[in-house]
């Protein structure tokens, strides 16, 4: 399978979309996915294919995104047009790159708990989605849904939204790492969304048992106790042409998930979750042991590293993070296509 960066994972780097190109074949991966339209200087047309003759004869494969388009969630960017305005600008950006996928995703866990109701915004999607259905099916684009932000919507929640939307132009960005923060077991999250990935962001995590629930914390691949091999070998049997694109997010703190506390809001964000679901987190969370991962954070209440020395060190920690992550993605994983 092919081995890819979600641009994510570096977005501290502040680098342009062709420095990400350059890295990328520097480093031997086969795909880059640029999940959101932060990374483009424009997306005029000759700027596009000015990216894609670079990203042709560097040999990669470019992914496009953008971020929430649903209207209705914290995290909408109204600056950018209504969701369907966004998406449709994007599925045309994809077709000038070559790119497959249109990557999106509705909001945050926040958004479950928030003055609009989860059902209104799953409607509010699934009208964006069929408003630009006939687009999307012009240009051969797949619209890649992700179950993200820790998680706005648990897998049998977005297969449904799929199916709903139609899976001819609508498939799902498949996330291993958001997940655990809501309490799913990221192999369950795919052998539920597996059949309808047309484009993933990978990671581990480390999760454990606490008094009150367990915590759970992202990490870079093969330091957490995810099972990632059965991940790779579920991937490779239902959506063996998509590429495993590394999301690797590090320099935060464990989260919380207080689901035996009766005062807490866990069960008020996933009220429905299927109890057989959760028996298989509760399982998972038994197998690790209580160690955050070692390194430096992120200030509290930063989002991003300052401006000075200690950001330096964490950019720096990112960077080697993601290149470790890429190592244990070929030697013990065996993905990626070129040198093979």
């Amino acid at each position: 399978m092919r081995l890819g960066i979600d641009t994510y994972s570096l977005r501290w780097q502040g680098w342009s979309a062709f420095q990400y190109l350059e890295y990328s074949a520097r480093i031997g991966l086969d795909n880059v996915h640029f999940s959101g339209r932060q990374y483009f200087e424009s997306l005029d047309a000759d700027y596009l294919l000015s990216l894609k003759r670079r990203a042709d004869e560097l040999g990669l494969q470019i992914e496009m995104g953008i971020g929430s388009f649903d209207r209705f969630s914290r995290g909408f960017r109204s600056e950018w047009g209504s969701g369907e305005e966004q998406l449709s600008e994007m599925l045309r950006a994809s077709a000038l790159v070559g790119s497959r996928v249109v990557r999106c995703f509705l909001g945050s866990q926040d958004d479950r708990v928030g003055p609009v109701q989860l059902a209104e915004h799953v409607a509010e999607c699934l009208r964006t989605l069929k408003s630009v259905a006939t687009l999307a099916r012009e240009l051969g684009v797949k619209i890649a849904v992700e179950n993200h932000g820790g998680v706005d919507l648990l897998a049998r929640e977005l297969r449904d939204l799929v199916r709903a939307a139609g899976p001819d132009f609508v498939g799902v960005c498949l996330d291993t790492g958001n997940p655990a923060y809501a309490g799913e077991d990221p192999v369950l999250t795919t052998e539920i969304l597996a059949p309808y990935a047309v484009t993933s962001h990978v990671r581990d995590n480390r999760v454990w048992a606490t008094d009150d629930g367990a915590r759970a914390q992202w990490v870079p691949m093969g330091q957490g106790n995810t099972d990632l091999r059965r991940i790779v070998a579920i991937m490779r049997e239902k959506a063996p042409n998509i590429p495993i694109d590394l999301e690797i997010i590090t320099g935060y703190p464990p989260k919380a998930l207080p689901y035996l506390d009766p005062g807490s809001d866990f069960w008020q964000m996933f009220p429905d979750m299927p109890a057989r679901d959760f028996a298989r987190f509760v399982a998972l969370a038994r197998t690790g042991a209580p160690e955050p991962l070692d390194q430096l954070l992120v200030p509290s209440g930063l989002g991003a590293p300052p401006d000075d020395s200690s950001g330096d060190a964490l950019r720096a920690q990112q960077l080697r993070h993601f290149e470790e992550s890429v190592a244990y993605s070929r030697d013990v994983l065996g993905l990626g296509e070129r040198g093979r």
